[in-house]
């Protein structure tokens, strides 16, 4: 859902955006596409909670017509441009850039081997850690945990829980000082020297 704030708007001149929703682009007048005005589903003054339903992942199984559709919280909420799946000492990896200019490159990596998840009856994207990039003047880099009561991510800092943090990816990620990037789109990696490289 790369473009989520261009399809909401009200004619509501009383309504005005919360520090969330200024966060992800959603205004007024969104695209200028009306949808509001063809179903109130997009009115931002009538259904409030509804653009909170959007910027997720949605996992669907293509080999089972009858499976249902899973969204997945744990790789965040953003405008995610692509979802790079790769293992990494047996864990699953899934890179995500943030497609608008000055977000962040995130990654999430699942809490266990994911073969032994899958045996447990989990999916690996079940549950794991979501982490955004960081980088160095030099070239070198590392990654941070958006992991709740860690860092400046605390209940102090106006932080509630784990799915506070997931909610408010992109907040939670500038509270931590990830480094901003041009619109960091695909992420592949090279499966001879594992590199992983993001269009920007």
């Amino acid at each position: 859902e790369e473009n989520i704030h261009g399809y909401f708007g009200t004619a509501n001149a009383t309504w005005t955006a919360t520090p969330l929703e200024s966060r992800y682009g959603i205004t007024k007048t969104g695209f200028g596409y009306n949808w509001h005005i063809a179903s109130p589903r997009f009115d931002l003054n009538v259904n409030r909670n509804e653009v909170n339903r959007f910027g997720w992942c949605v996992e669907i199984d293509p080999f089972n017509p009858s499976a249902v559709p899973v969204k997945r919280t744990w790789l965040g909420r953003f405008k995610h441009e692509g979802a790079t799946v790769t293992v990494s000492n047996g864990r699953a990896c899934v890179y995500s850039g943030d497609d608008e200019n000055g977000e962040y490159l995130y990654k999430f990596v699942s809490r266990s081997p994911w073969q032994d998840m899958l045996a447990q009856g989990n999916s690996p994207l079940d549950i794991g850690m979501l982490y955004v990039a960081k980088f160095n003047s030099d070239g070198t880099g590392k990654w941070i945990p958006l992991q709740w009561n860690r860092g400046p991510l605390t209940p102090a800092n106006g932080w509630a829980d784990q799915a506070d943090v997931l909610i408010r990816t992109r907040q939670a990620a500038d509270a931590v000082g990830a480094t901003r990037l041009h619109r960091p789109e695909w992420v592949t990696e090279n499966p001879l020297t594992l590199d992983i490289f993001v269009a920007l």
